[in-house]
């Protein structure tokens, strides 16, 4: 009877704990609607607001670009187009007709009398909070691209995106200085739906806000890609390895995008980025071009690889890397030593190789792996690896000589072998030297015909394996 009791009670509190879950699901749910009705009130309340608005900042008359600012007839061009730009995106938020991208920019130094067009943008950003997110797959974009942000602007901006929510944000040749870096910080740190940062040419020059950026990015719910690149023309005071590290680190089971691009990064010898990468985290893109890798820095990468399978996509182009780096990273992802060691090969990632080089060694390679023009596919593993043993198996055919390297291949290997040569009949493969005449191409009938011919070497082969398993 004690022992029904107590079965009872553990099932009288399961339901108890359920129905509590329930209620609590369906307040989150009310709470929702509540917020997406209030919010779809408010937005048609601006917009009525609106529509007795008009742009009101005062456009210098021609003139004063003439007599005042520039000599150029192009800049005074620029500075008219600069204005109607800026005055345009305003309007398209006033009036709810923006598409969720929203880029302002301009190649001119900065200006009092753009202040009062600063002014009418920050009012209507503010308001824009109020904006249903774009429908689908569009997300919300606020780009300044080499557009000069003064004190007097950044001020402006902060408060206009107190609570304005954008996916993405970034920010280009601004010339931030510590209030601007600082603004940007903020921005980050304060939008839980941001999904992309990007800070081009505006360096980060002190640790302190690198820690910072690395701590937002560690605690941030959304954040997927960042980009912190340019201004490796110029000496920075602060060691950008340490930085790569730090950024890397903090977003380690978060980002799958990361851009470290024109940097000035040197490794020393350390050996964080390809350990990094042999860790296997969740990182898809990483684009660490135009900086001062070597050869070693390369080939740790390489044997990195061996280990990652979900790296996509690695930039690693306008480095101090030499055909030994090259041939490091080609072989990673296409060694064609053998057709183990091509069925070994990371067919994951697609790598970035220099357009131009001897022999054009790596453009081959750097087809394999990725999407392929002559199918469907795109990062599928197993089709890829059969691509590259069909290469292995159309560059032999040449010299006949497929047959006499069946002995190194593992039994299991053989369907993967025989699916290739169906599954790429179109796949040509050209000689080294490129050609235009395409008879030198390697047709899949080829092969099949020179197995065939040696059928009894083949079988022999085949046998000999067999026994074994």
């Amino acid at each position: 009877m004690e022992k029904a009791i107590k079965s009872l009670d553990k099932k009288h509190f399961s339901m108890h704990c359920d129905t509590q879950k329930r209620l609590h699901d369906m307040r989150i749910d009310m709470d929702d609607i509540y917020y997406s009705v209030e919010k779809k009130l408010k937005y048609h309340e601006v917009l009525l607001k609106n529509q007795k608005w008009k742009y009101s900042a005062p456009r210098p008359p021609y003139e004063y670009w003439e007599d005042e600012i520039y000599e150029d007839e192009a800049d005074e061009d620029d500075a008219e187009n600069f204005l109607r730009e800026i005055e345009d995106v305003t309007n398209q938020l006033r009036n709810g007709t923006s598409d969720g991208f929203i880029s302002i920019g301009t190649e001119l130094p900065y200006n009092e009398a753009f202040l009062p067009h600063w002014k009418e943008f920050a009012d209507a950003l503010e308001q824009y909070q109020y904006h249903p997110f774009p429908e689908g797959d569009n997300e919300s974009h606020l780009q300044l691209r080499h557009v000069g942000l003064p004190v007097t602007v950044i001020n402006l901006l902060s408060k206009a995106l107190e609570s304005t929510r954008f996916h993405k944000f970034s920010l280009g040749s601004n010339n931030l200085g510590q209030e601007g870096i600082n603004f940007a910080l903020d921005y980050l740190k304060r939008n839980l739906i941001l999904k992309q940062f990007k800070l081009s040419d505006n360096p980060i020059n002190n640790m302190k806000d690198v820690h910072r950026l690395s701590q937002i990015i560690r605690k941030h719910p959304s954040i997927e890609d960042l980009s912190i690149t340019g201004y490796g023309w110029q000496e920075r005071t602060i060691n950008t390895y340490q930085m790569s590290k730090s950024i890397m680190n903090a977003g380690r089971t978060k980002l799958t995008t990361i851009h470290l691009s024109n940097n000035n990064i040197r490794t020393g010898g350390g050996t964080f980025i390809s350990n990094f990468l042999a860790k296997n985290p969740i990182l898809e893109n990483l684009h660490i071009d135009d900086n001062y890798l070597n050869d070693d820095d390369a080939k740790n990468i390489a044997n990195a690889l061996k280990h990652n399978t979900k790296l996509l996509c690695l930039n690693i182009n306008g480095n101090d890397l030499s055909s030994d780096g090259w041939e490091a990273l080609s072989k990673a992802v296409f060694d064609k030593t053998s057709l183990n060691s091509a069925a070994d090969s990371n067919h994951n990632c697609t790598i970035d190789f220099p357009k131009t080089h001897p022999k054009n060694t790596y453009q081959e390679v750097k087809s394999m792996n990725g999407s392929d023009s002559d199918s469907d596919y795109t990062f599928v593993e197993d089709y890829v690896r059969q691509k590259k043993i069909y290469n292995i198996l159309s560059a032999r055919n040449r010299s006949r000589s497929n047959v006499e390297h069946f002995e190194d291949v593992p039994f299991e290997l053989f369907p993967d072998m025989v699916v290739s040569i169906e599954e790429y009949s179109d796949y040509h493969i050209e000689d080294d030297t490129p050609s235009q005449d395409t008879d030198r191409d390697v047709k899949p009938l080829s092969i099949v015909y020179e197995i065939c011919r040696y059928w009894d070497e083949s079988l022999a082969v085949f046998e000999s394996l067999s026994s074994w398993l």
